[in-house]
């Protein structure tokens, strides 16, 4: 997978990361000039309220009345006049600065002046951590319960309708006992019901496509990391945590939608989801980058303390909101900027990172250099933009890098697969060459082989003869033989007959062990009938009647004429040797729509049941007495399986045996 770049590589990656500089910048311009809450924002007048417009949306960023650690609902607000701060969404993350204890939790109301005529939709995206809205004196609705003695925090993004006929006094009571962020740090969203509508559709629908997407290739990933099936099964299993990460850290929309109760426990996940995508982006840039079999041991050092620095940070961002907040509130001032300069340091290393290893000669694909830096410079201005920019529809910079890390890999991903697949391609030709070099090789090696013990036996079958009639003749002439000479006379000719028939058997194997047989469309049912005239006057001789049954229906099989004829020679007279002369043997043939059944039946002593399985090994015989070598129901159970056929063989002892051969026929397209 890893490519070594020996020419222009230096210029190339200068190229490559002043390319992904300029163009994510270029971006995160993008959208922060047209999808920007503090740019597109209702601009109040000094003292006077927010104009909403009739057509369109706005976002509530400025003119806010800040009441810290008051619960103000509309009588307090009709009764009197109550000290407050000028603000804006997102000015204070919390009420750390208004405590001396620097203690972030505490309730506080926030109140806002509109203007306009007409149906409004107010978007109310999460308040931290519980809220009640009210305008002109009357609860549109509550997201938990706001009061100390009965805190219930519920993070939720809510939607108000109302009618604006001129003035209108708006106010959000909020509580935060939970989280580090509290109060308005999201603005709202207020104008028309559907251009705010429009605008929560195209935002879940882009986080829809974030979270799905990323969700997929995680389960791709994993899965294939937990199959093996693919060799880099470490950088396959990052990356496909890495998608896992992102997925949970972007889902937080929809959970938004139906309302999540434990809110520590959701903001502990999707922080630790957010450094987990820092932790698994550098390990797989420390594979990508640095995993050359020349790192030096400064590098080496590198990689360990930045692993056990993200390893750490995310078990800290998961185990603070949990158990250190509750105890310790103080530190909580601490935290969001702590982990959004991490954030910046971690983005800092993983640019270093990529432009190191493209420098030194051992960076992947381009498109990974460029989505490592673009995700570092994402890191960067998503630190830098807090309280410049929120997103209507779209994403944070920090989530925009993020996909772009898993979109560059997901491209990886499918290159290395298009790689695999072309080298496998190229192997299978490969392999499909050497096979039938090796076939061709064998053929030879079986044909020579063949040949060499035919010619052996035909050499070794004259002597042999002439040595057994030698023999006879002397015996049956009885020249002057005394008891023992004539003895050791039959025992000679009973030798040679032994000689005889393993030489016939070593005949049969170099039979069945040479070329390939070389088939034809044969009609099975002339085939058959030749077959049975030719054998009859041989298997009649030994006394049984023989008899033939055919179907006339054409029968069509891909065979060897000679070695199918001797298989079934071998089964004929196998059943010849068992049958009684008073008995009967019959040669049928049926079929059906896809094979032929032939069917070799007699009337003999049949085959006891315990051994039926063996019949058909090689060496295996039930009449030793003969001088059987097992080698006839073995070679014809070859020579049917070299026809793509089955054989099996059914029998009764004392009621006789039927062996029955299976052979798929031709179809009618294959004749024409």
């Amino acid at each position: 997978m890893k490519q070594h770049v020996f020419t222009k590589s230096a210029l190339q990656t200068i190229l490559v990361i002043t390319g992904a500089v300029m163009v994510s910048l270029f971006g995160l311009s993008l959208v922060t000039q047209y999808d920007n809450k503090y740019i597109t924002k209702a601009a109040p007048a000094q003292d006077q309220p927010c104009t909403i417009p009739e057509k369109g949306y706005c976002a509530l960023v400025d003119g806010w009345e800040f009441y810290p650690d008051a619960l103000l609902s509309p009588a307090d607000f009709s009764s009197g006049t109550h000290n407050y701060y000028s603000t804006w969404a997102g000015e204070y993350p919390n009420l750390a600065m208004f405590h001396k204890d620097k203690n972030p939790y505490g309730t506080s109301t926030w109140r806002m002046r509109l203007q306009g005529n007409g149906s409004v939709l107010l978007y109310l995206q999460e308040p931290l951590c519980a809220a009640s809205v009210f305008v002109d004196g009357i609860c549109l609705g509550k997201t938990g319960d706001v009061s100390p003695d009965t805190y219930s925090p519920l993070i939720k993004d809510n939607t108000y309708a109302f009618f604006l006929d001129g003035e209108a006094e708006l106010i959000i009571q909020t509580a935060n006992y939970s989280h580090y962020y509290g109060g308005i740090w999201y603005a709202p969203v207020i104008g028309d019901a559907d251009s705010v509508s429009r605008l929560i559709g195209a935002r879940m629908l882009l986080y829809g496509l974030l979270f799905f997407s990323s969700l997929t290739l995680a389960l791709f990933c994993i899965v294939l990391w937990e199959r093996r099936e693919d060799e880099g099964r470490t950088s396959t299993f990052y990356f496909g945590m890495l998608s896992l990460s992102f997925a949970l850290r972007i889902c937080y929309p929809f959970l938004r939608l139906f309302g999540v109760p434990f809110v520590r426990a959701l903001y502990a996940v999707e922080d630790a989801a957010a450094v987990s995508g820092i932790y698994f982006s550098m390990q797989i840039a420390f594979l990508l980058f640095m995993s050359g079999p020349d790192t030096s041991a400064i590098s080496c050092r590198l990689k360990k303390g930045l692993r056990v620095l993200t390893l750490g940070a995310c078990v800290v961002v998961a185990a603070a909101p949990l158990l250190v907040f509750p105890v310790v509130p103080g530190l909580v001032q601490w935290y969001g900027p702590l982990v959004s300069w991490y954030k910046a340091i971690m983005a800092f290393f993983l640019i270093s990172l990529s432009v190191y290893g493209g420098f030194m000669e051992i960076h992947y694909i381009k498109i990974v250099l460029a989505a490592a830096v673009a995700n570092g410079v994402c890191l960067i201005y998503s630190v830098l933009s807090i309280g410049y920019y929120e997103p209507f529809i779209g994403a944070y910079p920090e989530e925009y890098g993020s996909f772009c890390m898993v979109i560059a890999f997901a491209f990886l991903m499918v290159q290395r697969s298009r790689e695999m697949t072309t080298e496998n391609r190229r192997l299978n030709l490969c392999l499909q060459e050497e096979v039938a070099d090796k076939t061709e090789h064998l053929r030879r090696l079986l044909t020579e082989r063949g040949q060499l013990i035919a010619e052996l036996g035909h050499d070794m079958k004259s002597p042999l003869t002439a040595l057994s009639n030698m023999a006879q003749i002397i015996r049956l002439n009885d020249i002057m033989l005394d008891e023992p000479t004539h003895k050791r006379m039959l025992h000679i000719e009973e030798q040679c007959n032994i000689l005889s028939d393993r030489l016939k058997s070593i005949q049969e194997i170099a039979s069945q062990t040479s070329a390939p047989s070389k088939m034809e469309v044969l009609l099975l049912n002339t085939f058959l009938s030749d077959f049975y005239y030719n054998c009859r006057p041989i298997i009649e001789l030994y006394g049984p009647n023989f008899f033939a049954n055919i179907t006339p229906r054409p029968c069509y099989i891909m065979a060897n004429r000679e070695q199918l004829f001797r298989a079934l020679e071998n089964l004929l007279y196998n059943a010849a040797d068992f049958t009684p002369p008073e008995g009967r043997i019959t040669l049928s043939l049926t079929a059906d729509e896809n094979a032929a059944y032939i069917a070799i039946s007699d009337t003999g002593c049949g085959i006891p049941e315990e051994e039926l399985p063996n019949i058909f090994h090689r060496s295996y015989t039930t009449r030793s007495d003969k001088g059987g070598q097992g080698l006839g129901l073995a070679i014809a159970r070859t020579i049917v399986s070299e026809h793509a056929g089955q054989i099996e063989a059914a029998s009764k002892e004392g009621e006789g045996t039927t062996f029955t051969i299976c052979i798929p026929m031709v179809s009618s397209r294959t004749l024409s």
